[in-house]
């Protein structure tokens, strides 16, 4: 379970990254190539996350999958 508490916590603040971007890049002028480049990552990553999140509501069969990842407590970060 901290497993998954630590991973919404670092998929919601992404998240507002990513609106905070998207923001900046709202009251810009410019319309560069680069700027379009990285709104369209932005907006390929919220759609990952969206995917990511649906599927974290279907639980796996195999108990554990859910338990595997959860036992490294002591991984580097």
């Amino acid at each position: 379970m901290p497993y998954i508490l630590e991973h919404l916590s670092s998929l919601r603040q992404e998240i507002t990254d990513l609106r905070n971007m998207n923001a900046r890049f709202a009251n810009k002028s410019s319309d560069s190539q680069i700027d379009q480049s990285a709104v369209e990552m932005r907006a390929n990553r919220l759609a990952e996350i969206k995917k990511e999140l649906s599927q974290m509501l279907n639980r796996p069969e195999d108990p554990a999958v859910w338990w595997e990842k959860g036992g490294g407590r002591n991984r580097v970060a």
